[in-house]
């Protein structure tokens, strides 16, 4: 009989140690852990990408001896014609704002007539004064190659000149060799954003 109760003891202590651990066990499983994320944002002044002049090479031969370019300083421009315009946009935004620019390296130029096209190799400028000549090349590639820019807000404003060649291929500017004649036109994208 003693032996019986002994064994009924131990099992029974056996039974409530098992317990115990698969109660600790369960409760360690299922415990809540709490920990925070911080969310921040900053919010700067509206940011503006403004056309304020489009790019015009003028009047140019069928055939050109050497490379029509259009300097986007506004001096030293090759071989275009007699009234020509660089083109210009005004960035605005924070005070001090550092902004992402980007566009194209080259975009087709579309013939009015005989379906004919144009390559046109972009070379963007910036300066943080209103000054065309004062302006260096951004970007990492210079003409005709696509970039980004990071610029830096001067005053809440930032300027971009553009200009570059037209003719041969992309990326690799040539000489008008009997072109077809007609007006052509085409569509450069600039976009701006915040870093």
């Amino acid at each position: 009989m003693k032996k019986t109760l002994t064994t009924k003891n131990l099992m029974s202590i056996s039974l409530v140690v098992s317990m115990l651990m698969a109660h600790r066990m369960y409760a360690q499983n299922t415990g809540v852990i709490n920990t925070n994320l911080n969310v921040g944002a900053t919010v700067l002044a509206q940011l503006k990408l403004t056309n304020n002049a489009d790019v015009q090479f003028g009047n140019l031969s069928a055939t050109t001896p050497g490379h029509v370019f259009l300097s986007p300083t506004g001096s030293g421009h090759t071989n275009t014609g007699v009234s020509t315009s660089v083109g210009k946009f005004t960035v605005e935004g924070s005070t001090t704002g550092s902004v992402k620019v980007t566009w194209p390296a080259n975009i087709s130029l579309n013939s009015s007539v005989g379906g004919n096209t144009l390559v046109y190799n972009l070379q963007v400028n910036g300066n943080g004064s209103d000054l065309a000549s004062g302006s260096t090349i951004l970007g990492t590639g210079g003409l005709g190659v696509a970039s980004t820019a990071d610029i830096t807000l001067v005053a809440g404003k930032y300027y971009l000149y553009v200009g570059g060649k037209i003719g041969g291929n992309a990326g690799s500017p040539a000489n008008l060799n009997a072109q077809g004649i007609g007006v052509y036109s085409g569509i450069a994208n600039f976009r701006a954003e915040y870093n």
